[in-house]
């Protein structure tokens, strides 16, 4: 019950920025029907105990699978099986992912089928695979985790130009998606359990991180090359808006349980399926172990499911009808301001840059603060969604003019950032971008997207999430350099209070 209730003040913290920022909306800037504000009240109470329940099922049962897993993979000392076991782990937490779930069916239904929900998912979860397999490569031969992201963006570039420019979007958004709630714990203990083999306690906190911007970029090389070899692909988005809320108040949470219900059931089963061969074959765990990772299985499976229906009920459309009201003042500065505090209110309390955060902070004793991480964050989520709605306004404003100057400075300081923060910078992209910007600030940019006259609502309602992951990769560098410039003019204070003292 205490664990509970502790997910639930983390889950409040992050969901209440947002109602908050809606209520005030409602009141003074764009007010909604009776329905349609209950609708929202609904959804985000849903959103709130779903995400607790499967926060807590996260905590019991999805950690310690992947802890054991990274430990057992370690312990087998053969780099083919590490390398295996990495791909095959990468891919089945990938499909458990409810942000990866949830922007895969927007794609479904506004490309009106042409890319089906599950085929996105397994595209994405396939580069997560992928990459995560690199990244245990990566540790093993000790290679500089610089090197690792130059190669990867090198391809990503090179499939970029053949790929068509939606597909940006796409990649993109499917980059920061896929590293969520319950993907970053994850991944943070499989990394964990391999950096083991390190040598030092200081090459063991900084081989920790990367893997989850290594998961990140799996993600954009993945869709990317779907993007470069489909031809045939009908880019015509559907009429009406996504964000209508109609009929009784509770047809939309009706609809959407039957597929919550089902969609749960195979995003869990991989995991659940994974964790049971495991424990059959090579791993010998005591039965009040093994218990509790089933009924964390199970928290995990109901909290999916009722998230989930929360978000499609009414918290999403809300952000969608939001979005188009806002557009209707024709103010596009009081747009702009919005998504710059909605930006900001919502990256603070993202459960997953909560995880990261504190593992920041124990991993390198103190030496960087939360907060400290926090600030730089929010900063730079802040703008990005700022920027997001900006380019949706500027006619002619495609996602790559912004992503390729901004992944061209990352690569460039990523050369100067000691190898600690770059791969907390990389891990951050993944996680700024958690469940409330795949759910409320995505289905934001698409209601103004679908109301401004010259915006083309797939091209331009997309995106918003990639330039929220972009975001800290450079706001933590930032971060980084100034560490490192700190560092040495203390270095230098102190050799020149010690003058005489021989090094």
């Amino acid at each position: 019950m205490g664990t509970f209730t502790e997910k639930f003040k983390e889950v409040s913290a992050s969901v209440f920025p947002v109602t908050l920022f809606v209520v005030i909306l409602h009141f003074f800037v764009t007010p909604l029907s009776g329905q349609q504000f209950g609708q929202f009240i609904l959804g985000a109470g849903l959103v709130l105990f779903g995400l607790a329940i499967f926060l807590v099922g996260v905590d019991l049962g999805a950690t310690p699978i992947g802890r054991h897993s990274g430990g057992f993979l370690v312990k087998t000392g053969k780099l083919p099986l590490l390398m295996a076991g990495g791909l095959i782990l990468g891919f089945f937490i990938s499909i458990a992912e409810p942000d990866l779930q949830i922007l895969a069916a927007q794609i479904e239904t506004l490309t009106t089928g042409s890319i089906g929900k599950w085929q996105m998912v397994i595209v994405v979860s396939v580069g997560v695979g992928l990459m995560v397999m690199v990244g245990f490569w990566r540790i093993i031969r000790q290679i500089r985790l610089r090197y690792v992201f130059w190669g990867a963006y090198g391809i990503i570039l090179i499939l970029a130009i053949f790929a068509k420019p939606l597909f940006h979007d796409f990649a993109f958004d499917s980059s920061g998606a896929t590293t969520g709630a319950i993907t970053t714990p994850f991944i943070l203990a499989l990394a964990a359990g391999v950096a083991q083999i390190t040598a030092s306690k200081q090459e063991d906190a900084r081989d920790q991180f990367g893997l989850v911007g290594l998961a990140s970029a799996g993600a954009i090389l993945a869709v990317l090359a779907q993007g470069a070899f489909q031809r045939t692909f009908d880019a015509t988005s559907p009429p009406g808006s996504n964000g209508d809320i109609s009929g009784s108040f509770l047809a939309p949470f009706r609809d959407a349980t039957g597929h919550s219900l089902k969609d749960s059931v195979f995003s869990m089963a991989p995991l659940i399926i994974i964790f049971f061969l495991l424990h059959i074959t090579f791993l010998k765990l005591r039965r009040r172990e093994k218990t509790r990772i089933y009924i964390g299985m199970f928290f995990c499976y109901a909290g999916l499911v009722i998230f989930t229906i929360g978000v499609m009920g009414g918290f999403m459309a809300t952000g969608h009808i939001i979005g188009s009201d806002l557009v209707l003042h024709n103010k596009p500065f009081l747009t702009v301001i919005a998504g710059f505090f909605l930006g900001m209110v919502t990256v603070i309390a993202e459960p997953a840059v909560h995880v990261l955060t504190v593992s920041v902070e124990e991993e390198t004793d103190g030496v960087i603060p939360r907060k400290v991480v926090l600030a730089f964050l929010s900063i730079g989520v802040a703008f990005s969604v700022a920027l997001a709605v900006i380019r949706i306004y500027t006619e002619g404003l495609e996602l790559w003019h912004i992503l390729l100057p901004g992944y061209t400075l990352i690569m460039i300081m990523s050369y100067f950032t000691p190898d600690l923060f770059l791969g907390i910078a990389f891990d951050a992209g993944g996680v700024a971008s958690g469940p409330m910007t795949a759910t409320f600030i995505l289905a934001f940019t698409q209601g103004i997207a679908e109301g401004v006259p010259q915006a083309d609502l797939l091209l331009d309602g997309f995106g918003v999430i990639a330039l929220v992951a972009m975001a800290p990769l450079i706001t933590l560098q930032i971060l980084g350099l100034i560490s490192v410039r700190r560092s040495k003019r203390q270095q230098k204070l102190e050799g020149e209070e010690n003058p005489h003292v021989d090094a």
